[in-house]
């Protein structure tokens, strides 16, 4: 799980993303709001039923980038 915020920069296919992301209150889910430069902010969230991550429904990036940011989110949980 990621602290309550963190900043990101990172490259998909030769694009630089950067912005921050940082947990916010959910009795349900573990969710993060996203706000990258030059995109409107959406959420990701963790559905524990389904152990999958998802992402707000009109998310206007690359789906590799969609996947690089739940990979940062999801990395210290998976070295617990």
């Amino acid at each position: 799980m990621l602290e309550n915020y963190s900043t990101l920069q990172f490259i998909v296919r030769g694009k630089i993303f950067k912005g921050f992301c940082m947990r916010i209150q959910d009795d349900f889910h573990e969710t993060y709001a996203v706000v990258l430069d030059g995109y409107h902010s959406f959420c990701i969230w963790l559905d524990n039923k389904n152990e999958k991550w998802c992402s707000s429904k009109n998310v206007a990036i690359d789906p590799d980038a969609i996947d690089e940011i739940i990979n940062r989110i999801s990395l210290p949980a998976q070295l617990s």
